[in-house]
């Protein structure tokens, strides 16, 4: 594996040099406070670097390094390249990707992206109607931070990443969310709306947490 880029970050906020492997960026990050001078910055990066080897080694392996990405929960091998027609396509061999492979990962993306916007919306209708649930509006977005979200006004937010996850691990998810319009916290009466209607119930939802507590670091890092 390649070492890491390093970004440089100065925050007025920072008391100290904060020092950060980011999975999803595969970078190492640190952060400056005002006033500390990149030269500082660089000799606590060179003192840290029994952490980083450590980080770096404990990274997980991109869908391109792996030679495969996993779709629905399932481990699909990335073909080797044999013709540049510029196109991204699943066989039962596996994904062709017919692009340098420099430029597989973009594409890897595009194609992952593609499939959650052709399966989510038809999924998400169905449990919405399922639930007796109304969202204003389903949008699919790449965010590092959580799978899903609701807001006051309807609007429902689903990582397009879940798409690698089995199938009931992304309907958890938007149980999760659409739970959320009846009740806007994680109060008891939450937690037995998801339980009626989560793949599995209540162990199937404790399922569903475990496995993106366990695996959504690969999710991040895949692509």
């Amino acid at each position: 594996m390649l070492s890491p880029p390093v970004l440089w970050r100065v925050s007025s906020r920072a008391q100290r040099i904060i020092l950060r492997l980011d999975i999803r960026k595969r970078a190492i990050i640190v952060t400056l406070p005002a006033g500390v001078t990149r030269q500082q910055g660089m000799r606590f990066l060179q003192s840290q670097s029994q952490w980083l080897t450590q980080a770096i080694s404990e990274l997980p392996l991109s869908a391109v390094e792996q030679g495969h990405i996993w779709l629905e929960g399932q481990s699909i091998s990335i073909l080797p390249t044999t013709t540049l027609d510029g196109r991204t396509r699943l066989t039962e061999n596996g994904l062709h990707i017919g692009h340098p492979p420099e430029e597989h990962s973009r594409y890897l993306s595009i194609f992952l992206k593609r499939r959650a916007e052709r399966i989510f919306p038809s999924l998400f209708q169905q449990e919405s109607l399922r639930m007796s649930a109304s969202p204003a509006k389903l949008t699919l977005r790449d965010v590092k931070s959580r799978w899903g979200s609701c807001t006051k006004q309807g609007r429902i937010m689903l990582s397009w990443r879940l798409i690698m996850a089995p199938p009931d691990i992304y309907t958890y998810v938007m149980v999760h969310e659409l739970a959320h319009l009846s009740h806007f916290n994680h109060g008891p009466d939450f937690w037995a709306l998801v339980d009626q209607y989560a793949p599995g119930g209540q162990l199937g939802r404790k399922k569903a947490e475990k496995w993106l507590s366990q695996n959504g670091a690969h999710l991040l890092a895949m692509i």
